[in-house]
């Protein structure tokens, strides 16, 4: 993320929600975004598959002015939800685990995990465009061999 960020300013770089996961999923993968320098984020299912999308959009737009963090947003969420009478879909001490996140749109379910130390990233804003094309053609040639 920081990487796209600093490629070039005049881009909006953002996440994509992804599967419905846990109320904290959504909330810290908002944050996570934000802190690595996101400007965007496009979530559907995660809203259409929350218990009352006004309030989980209320508490998504919180995170994302930086008024709140996750774990305090899940818990207003809940608090939230029991004013309204709404039945919660799990207990709040399940919606505060972070699962695994399913990695495709495939429907296979599987998740991927990358270890290791990232490789050093150049300084994006003293490169001609020429120089990051190349830079960029050089790194997929590292991941796709």
């Amino acid at each position: 993320m920081e990487a796209l960020v600093r490629y070039d300013e005049s881009l909006v770089v953002g996440i994509l929600g992804g599967s419905s996961g846990t109320t904290f999923d959504a909330f810290h993968m908002l944050w996570e975004a934000k802190k690595y320098g996101a400007r965007a984020a496009l979530y559907g299912r995660k809203i259409n598959h929350s218990e009352h999308q006004l309030t989980f959009v209320k508490y998504l737009r919180a995170i994302a002015d930086g008024e709140i963090g996750p774990e305090e947003a899940v818990r207003a969420y809940h608090g939230d939800l029991q004013k309204l009478g709404i039945r919660l879909y799990r207990s709040l001490q399940n919606d505060l685990q972070q699962t695994d996140i399913a990695s495709a749109y495939s429907g296979s379910g599987s998740t991927k995990r990358v270890t290791g130390a990232p490789a050093a990233e150049p300084d994006f804003s003293k490169m001609s465009q020429a120089e990051k094309v190349q830079w960029n053609l050089d790194r997929w040639k590292r991941i796709l061999g």
